[in-house]
């Protein structure tokens, strides 16, 4: 019965509460990247692409900032994913598994941004910048990525 009341609030609630929800579990997923970002940084041995990574994970940071004031204006957090890409063995996985997860984000705060145009523009003008951030972001980890030897073991 529970579960079938939660199928009726996803039809019957507002297309802010539907956005807001999907707002937040980009926000989660966005912060759980920051943390591997920081952490795989300090784990590179190399200082350009340590670098790369540091300059990537302190913009995620100012975005997330941004999302976790617009979710907190309305006494929400961000929610974090259900599960997390596996470490990898060397910097060329982990930096993989990373862009992955970065793509995941940079799409989904694109399609974000439409949605909240119907909803609130200022709110839709700053998610449309998250994700442009977000797509020169993944073009950035992608070079950085393809630095690193995929046959290297750390």
């Amino acid at each position: 019965m529970a579960s079938a009341m939660g199928l009726f609030d996803r039809f019957l609630s507002s297309p802010e509460k539907r956005a807001l929800a999907e707002l937040a579990a980009l926000a989660g997923r966005k912060e759980t990247l920051i943390d591997r970002l920081r952490r795989h940084a300090s784990m590179c041995p190399y200082p350009t692409i340590k670098s790369g990574i540091d300059r990537i994970a302190e913009g995620q940071a100012e975005s997330f900032k941004i999302l976790r004031n617009i979710l907190t204006d309305r006494d929400l957090w961000p929610r974090p994913p259900e599960a997390t890409p596996r470490e990898g063995s060397n910097n060329w996985e982990r930096l993989t598994s990373d862009l992955e997860v970065l793509r995941v984000i940079a799409v989904g705060m694109q399609k974000e941004a439409g949605v909240w145009e119907g909803i609130d523009l200022s709110i839709s003008q700053q998610i449309a910048q998250i994700a442009v951030a977000d797509s020169e972001a993944e073009e950035e980890l992608r070079a950085l990525a393809l630095k690193c030897d995929p046959q290297a073991l750390d």
